[in-house]
């Protein structure tokens, strides 16, 4: 069994709900690259686990197996811990205490478990190296007919999700780029709305899992360099940034 799962969050039931709904969506950009790097390495655990899982509680430090193969940590994290977090008004002091949290939780694993603490800690330095910046390609295309190429990326970031659409000249010179799909940073909400791309009737697409329309962008719009995107599925548009939903939008950043 490989380790292929990270994950950082706050214990359901220790804090109020707001707390753990923000702190989960806050640090998803962390668990999934963390995630999506380890599993490049095909760690071979010992059999009974393939997920490392660190979670703030209110109770005391722990360490233990759970079922669904989950090596749980629990961090203690009082109120005291909790007012010097939401004073952390530089994103960089939050981004490393996530990251502190993350390592301890190795630490306090490594004691039970054999672990890979140091390639752990190496992957860390290496998203400190990008910028804390969750970034990787989704999709390449060359539109001959337009005399243009696209690239598509996923970023996720502690705020939200990007499916950002950069847009190049035969010379390879950018000529625009910007956000075609923003919604809130939670897998659940783009891993399956982000699966193909279709390119016909002069437009691009972008399908879910069972290639049913999510956004429409015009070639003919692309081929100037123009960025516009169409939601075109009513359920998608309940989680994209409108005014029923911007507070909770709003409430990620302080």
């Amino acid at each position: 069994m490989d380790l292929r799962y990270i994950l950082l969050r706050a214990e359901y039931g220790s804090y109020d709900d707001a707390f753990f709904h923000v702190f989960m969506d806050n640090v998803r950009f962390i668990s999934n690259y963390m995630s999506r790097r380890i599993r490049s390495y095909h760690i071979k655990t010992d059999g009974t686990f393939n997920m490392i899982s660190v979670s703030l509680t209110a109770s005391s430090d722990s360490c233990k197996l759970e079922s669904e193969n989950v090596l749980a940590v629990r961090i203690h994290f009082d109120e005291e811990s909790m007012n010097r977090y939401k004073k952390m008004k530089d994103e960089k002091i939050r981004f490393e205490f996530y990251l502190s949290m993350l390592e301890k939780g190795y630490s306090i694993a490594s004691q039970y478990k054999d672990i890979p603490y140091k390639t752990l800690c190496d992957l860390h330095q290496e998203f400190r190296l990008r910028g804390y910046q969750n970034k990787y390609l989704f999709k390449t295309k060359r539109l001959r007919n337009y005399g243009i190429s696209i690239k598509l990326f996923h970023v996720l970031s502690s705020y939200d999700y990007r499916l950002m659409l950069y847009i190049y000249t035969k010379k390879n010179n950018l000529i625009g780029e910007g956000p075609i799909y923003i919604t809130f940073p939670d897998e659940i909400l783009f891993s399956k709305n982000v699966r193909h791309l279709v390119i016909e009737d002069g437009k691009l697409i972008i399908a879910d899992f069972l290639n049913h329309p999510q956004f429409v962008c015009s070639l003919d719009d692309l081929s100037k360099g123009i960025v516009k995107s169409v939601c075109v599925n009513e359920n998608t548009k309940k989680y994209i940034p409108n005014e029923n939903n911007i507070e909770k939008f709003n409430r990620l950043k302080w």
